[in-house]
């Protein structure tokens, strides 16, 4: 997309040089862009079926950084000299084990290198070997002396960039993926006829204006031979393009929209709930789902087959969920997923493969649509609004400073997406802590904040079995724990949905970013055990310092050391639990 595409290019750009951009992401070649976990937003940059960077959102500096890969660097390298580092031949075996590239390991380096720059390691003979940060300006390695000259971040074995020649347009990309297409669309119209004749209600389509329900209708409407009509609930918090493009849509079939509008309810609510946020979506259940529950029984007879884009790599909830559901919140609901197997890839493919016409906010950058101040945004979209939108960006971050000024926090509250949690997570109140924005009150150091309260003690589950409800006293860095948590079992991570599941036998453990945790089983006793194993874990991957002790204590080799912290190998650990009786620094007080 356009958009997407000149990001990536301004980004390599004011880096690199000018012109970078288009040699490494070039226009006559299919380019994706893969969203990968990060504290705001990445995004792998793919070129000829090779990752040759990542697109990372510095929330600080409030902009957009490009961490090439190797294969990237080479390519770069092809084009300019800049933020080069050229070391000795014989360093590279130790920077593909890992270790940084020492000022008396480096030959010569682009002067130009500042502390923080993104550079690339050639050897004497002119191959790109490594990539990492820079951690000395390029005059103070040109002055000699000791000290770490890079932090590497990848390294490899000399050899020349893999340019693939040949261009290539999407449409090419549609007909070499053709066999899959037609195989993904057979299932998902067989899907959508065998359900038709199972459940009796009337056919609607959920309908956002994103490209999932886009391809969801389109199937639909294959199916069945006729266009249904659009359930499309206007939550006045949609972007302009969204409705004219819905309402088009709708126009162009001669269907009807069916679907309640909810105004300036959203506005009129904040006074009663404060701002939305991730661990606090009270937004949805107003907006959306009490709309929709209403319509189904005004407009629909109370019953309704509603098929829908949602995706279960969209996240854990979605994940875990099953293709035909019935939702609580919507009586009378029955929502069936025809796409639940597809990747965005395949979504995008196929909307290209009928031609048809998506919205035309995914030219303009933005890769999800909905509510445009949805706190499960990353910044660097909330930032986007800011150039396509200024007048909806100024009312809402209008509110946000007010709300800040009025409870005592600081305006970086809002200009840095804090706003975003009730409770923040760890790894937002690490950044806080590093940039001196004090959100909340200091109570010592975060381990001692850290405790775990029973709110809700051991009590028959509604299935069966025994749950009891804890809540830790901050909010917990999910993706942090989603690397150690496997050590109880096979586990899940949503970013979106803020939570991670773990399963252990026939024992359940559900963690959610705010610091609440649920663990529900067999055995009264056995909930009560998990628990506190549950505590030993998050101490431990919340403040691991390194120090390796546990390492080689794992007889099964599951457990190493990433980026400084520890981390399980889900492939070779056994769920012994060995490791919880181990001593281990975080459980000091």
């Amino acid at each position: 997309m356009n958009g997407h595409l000149r990001r990536v290019r301004d980004t390599v750009d004011a880096q690199l040089g000018r012109e970078l951009g288009r040699h490494l992401v070039p226009s006559d070649k299919p380019v994706v862009m893969n969203k990968i976990p990060a504290l705001d937003a990445m995004y792998e940059i793919v070129v000829d079926g090779y990752i040759v960077g990542r697109l990372r959102f510095d929330i600080p500096e409030r902009h957009y950084v490009f961490l090439p890969t190797v294969e990237g660097a080479r390519r770069a390298a092809l084009y300019t000299n800049r933020k080069r580092v050229v070391c000795e031949s014989g360093v590279l075996e130790y920077l593909k084990k890992g270790a940084s590239l020492l000022r008396p390991g480096v030959v010569a380096c682009d002067p130009q290198v500042a502390v923080g720059d993104e550079v690339w390691v050639r050897v004497p003979s002119g191959e790109v070997v490594a990539v990492g940060t820079a951690r000395m300006t390029g005059v103070e390695i040109a002055a000699g002396g000791r000290g770490v000259a890079v932090k590497v971040r990848e390294a490899a074995d000399p050899t020349p960039p893999k340019v693939n020649p040949k261009s290539a347009t999407w449409d090419d990309a549609v007909r070499a993926n053709e066999n899959d297409l037609r195989r993904a669309e057979r299932e998902a119209l067989a899907f959508i006829r065998r359900t038709v004749e199972r459940i009796e209600a009337p056919v609607v389509v959920g309908f956002s204006g994103g490209k999932d329900s886009l391809v969801a209708y389109l199937l639909v409407e294959k199916a069945l031979g006729y266009s249904p009509p659009l359930f499309f609930i206007n939550t006045g918090l949609e972007f302009p393009e969204t409705v004219a493009y819905v309402h088009e849509f709708a126009h162009k079939r001669g269907v009807e929209i069916v679907g309640k509008e909810a105004g300036d309810r959203f506005w009129e609510s904040l006074a009663t709930f404060g701002p939305p946020a991730r661990d606090f979506r009270w937004c949805c259940k107003v907006l959306k789902l009490g709309p929709a529950a209403t319509t189904i029984a005004e407009a629909l007879g109370s019953q309704s087959l509603s098929f829908m884009g949602q995706r279960r790599l969209e996240s854990f909830q979605r994940s875990v969920e099953p293709r035909v559901t019935n939702n609580p919140w919507v009586p009378g609901q029955t929502s069936a997923n025809p796409i639940r197997n597809w990747n965005a890839l395949e979504v995008w493919l196929y909307i290209f493969r009928e031609r048809a016409e998506f919205n035309p906010l995914y030219l303009q950058g933005y890769h999800r649509l909905g509510c445009y101040l949805c706190p499960s945004s990353p910044l660097e979209e909330l930032e986007g609004l800011s150039r396509t939108h200024p007048q909806m960006y100024s009312r809402w971050t209008g509110y946000l400073y007010r709300f800040a000024e009025e409870h005592g926090l600081p305006r970086e509250w809002a200009d840095l997406g804090f706003w975003r949690w009730k409770r923040l997570p760890s790894g937002q109140l690490k950044l806080a802590r590093e940039m001196g924005v004090k959100i909340a009150p200091e109570r010592g150091s975060p381990k001692q904040e850290l405790q775990l309260e029973v709110v809700r003690g051991v009590s028959p589950c509604v299935s069966a079995g025994y749950s009891v409800e804890g809540q830790f006293t901050q909010g917990l860095d999910l993706a942090r724990l989603a690397q150690l948590m496997p050590v109880f079992g096979p586990t899940r991570y949503s970013e979106d949905l803020g939570v991670v599941h773990t399963r252990r036998d026939r024992y359940m453990v559900m963690l959610f970013s705010s610091g609440s945790v649920t663990v529900r089983g067999p055995g009264k006793d056995g909930v009560m055990v998990l628990l506190g194993q549950v505590e030993r874990v998050v101490r431990r991957a919340l403040f691991c310092q390194g120090c390796g002790s546990c390492i080689p204590k794992c007889r099964h080799g599951a457990l190493s050391l990433q980026n400084g912290q520890i981390v399980v190998d889900p492939d070779r650990c056994t769920n012994c639990l060995g490791c919880d009786g181990w001593p281990c620094p975080t459980y000091l007080e």
